[in-house]
C-alpha cells in the first residue's frame, strides 16, 4: 500500500495539459512554446526512474520516499511563483520530473521484489508479485485520472499560484503517508538478514529454489543480453500507443471524436494495467506477454479501415490496454530474469527504452504523418508490432539468463 500511494502522488507529470492555457496566459507566451518543459520533464523522469532504481537496491524505501517528497514539494512551489518559462523549466520540468521519476523507481522497485526474501515481503510473498506491480502501476495511472479534475477545479477557483500551493501541501502529505507505510531497511540489509521483513527463509535457500544464482558475487552482476531484450521489448511495445496518446484525434479518424479517443486509450490503460498482473500470477507471464503481443497487432490491423469510427475506438480502447498490460508485464519479466538485489538498477536501464520511445515516436511520427499520410504511418507502427512480438520470444526464451 506503502508504494501504491507513492505511485499515486508522483504522477502530477501526466497532467500537464491541464495547466498550460493558464500558464500560457499568466505567462504571456504562445502554449506550444511550452512544450519543452513536458519535453524535458520527460526526459528527467526517465532519468529520475533509472537514477532511483540504482538508489533502491541500496537506500531504504522510506528514505527514498522522504527525498521524493521534499522534491515534489519543492518544485510545485517553484510552479507556484515562477515568472517566466526558465524558472517553470526548472521546476517542472528538472525538480519535478527527476524526483517523480525516482520516486516511480522506488514504488516499482518495492512491488517487484514482493516475492524475494530480500524484499519487502520477505519469502512469504510468493505468487503476488503480478499483483503487486498490477497494483502498484495501475496507481500511477489512476493517479493523474485523479489529480487532473481537481487540479482543473482548483485552476479555477484559486488561480495558478494557489493550485500549485495547495497541491504540493496534499502531495508532499501523502508522499510522507507513503514513507511511513515503506520499509525502513534498505535492500542490501534484508537481503543479509530476511526476517528482518518477516520472511524466515534463508537467502540461499530461496535464491536457489528461484533458479537465481546464491554467490554473491554472482548475484550482483546484472545478465545484460536479458536487459537489452527487455528493453528492446518495452520501446517498441509502448511505441505505438505514445503515438496514439499524442495524436488520438488522427487516429479516431476525426478530430471531434479526440475526446472519446483519450478517454478510451485511458480506460484500456489502466484495466489493461488491473487485468495484467493477475493473469501473469495465473498463467504465467510470458503466456501473458505473448497475448498483449497480438492484442497490439490486432488494434493496429482494426485502425486500418478508414471511416468506421466505431472500429477505430475500439483499437485505440484495445490499444491503451495492451499498453497497461505491457506496464506491469515488464517489471514482472525483470524481476524473474534478473537477481532480486539489482532488480532497481536492471528496471532502471530497461525503463529508459520507454523514454526514448515517448520522446522519438511522437515526433517521428508527425514527421512520417506530413511525408506520406496517416495509412503509412499506422503500417509503419504493425512493422513494429511485429518487431515487438519477436522481442517478446527473445524475452520468454531468455527467462533467468545467467548473469553476464
Amino acid at each position: 500500500m506503502g508504494a501504491a500511494l507513492l505511485d499515486v502522488a508522483v504522477s502530477p507529470l501526466f497532467i500537464w495539459s491541464t495547466f498550460t492555457e493558464t500558464l500560457a496566459a499568466e505567462l504571456a507566451v504562445a502554449e506550444p512554446s511550452l512544450s519543452v518543459v513536458f519535453a524535458v520533464g520527460l526526459a528527467l523522469f526517465t532519468t529520475g526512474v533509472l537514477l532511483g532504481g540504482r538508489l533502491a537496491d541500496a537506500v531504504a524505501p522510506r528514505v527514498l520516499a522522504v527525498v521524493t517528497a521534499a522534491g515534489v514539494v519543492a518544485g510545485l512551489m517553484l510552479c507556484a511563483v515562477a515568472s517566466s518559462v526558465p524558472v517553470l523549466l526548472i521546476g517542472f520540468g528538472v525538480v519535478l520530473g527527476l524526483t517523480t521519476g525516482v520516486g516511480y523507481g522506488t514504488a516499482v522497485r518495492v512491488a517487484g521484489t514482493v516475492d524475494d526474501p530480500g524484499g519487502p515481503a520477505g519469502a512469504g510473498g510468493h505468487g503476488r508479485r503480478g499483483r503487486a506491480v498490477a497494483l502498484v502501476v495501475s496507481a500511477y495511472a489512476a493517479g493523474a485520472v485523479i489529480l487532473a479534475p481537481i487540479a482543473a477545479w482548483l485552476l479555477a477557483a484559486a488561480g495558478r499560484a494557489g493550485t500549485f500551493l495547495v497541491l504540493a501541501g496534499l502531495l508532499g502529505l501523502a508522499l510522507l503517508g507513503s514513507a511511513a507505510l515503506l520499509p525502513g531497511a534498505g535492500a542490501a540489509a534484508t537481503a543479509t538478514d530476511p526476517t528482518a521483513t518477516g520472511g524466515g527463509t534463508s537467502d540461499s535457500t530461496a535464491r536457489a529454489t528461484r533458479g537465481v544464482p546464491s554467490d554473491p558475487g554472482v548475484a550482483a552482476a546484472v545478465p545484460r543480453r536479458a536487459v537489452l531484450a527487455l528493453w528492446v521489448l518495452f520501446s517498441l511495445g509502448s511505441l505505438p500507443a505514445l503515438v496514439a496518446f499524442a495524436h488520438a484525434g488522427a487516429f479516431a479518424g476525426d478530430p471531434a471524436l479526440v475526446v472519446a479517443a483519450v478517454a478510451l486509450l485511458n480506460a484500456g490503460n489502466v484495466l489493461g494495467r488491473l487485468a495484467a498482473g493477475p493473469l501473469a500470477d495465473i498463467a504465467g507471464y510470458p503466456a501473458t506477454l505473448h497475448g498483449t503481443a497480438f492484442l497490439l497487432l490486432a488494434a493496429l490491423i482494426a485502425l486500418v479501415p478508414q471511416d468506421v469510427p466505431a472500429l477505430a475506438l475500439s483499437a485505440l480502447f484495445a490499444l491503451g490496454a495492451q499498453y497497461g498490460a505491457l506496464s506491469v508485464l515488464t517489471p514482472v519479466a525483470t524481476a524473474d530474469t534478473v537477481p532480486a538485489a539489482r532488480f532497481g538498477t536492471s528496471y532502471g536501464m530497461v525503463f529508459s527504452g520507454w523514454g526514448v520511445a515517448g520522446l522519438a515516436g511522437p515526433v517521428a511520427a508527425a514527421a512520417l504523418v506530413t511525408q506520406a499520410g496517416q495509412q503509412v504511418l499506422i503500417a509503419a507502427l504493425a512493422g513494429v508490432a511485429v518487431l515487438a512480438w519477436g522481442a517478446t520470444v527473445w524475452v520468454t526464451r531468455d527467462r533467468r539468463v545467467p548473469a553476464s
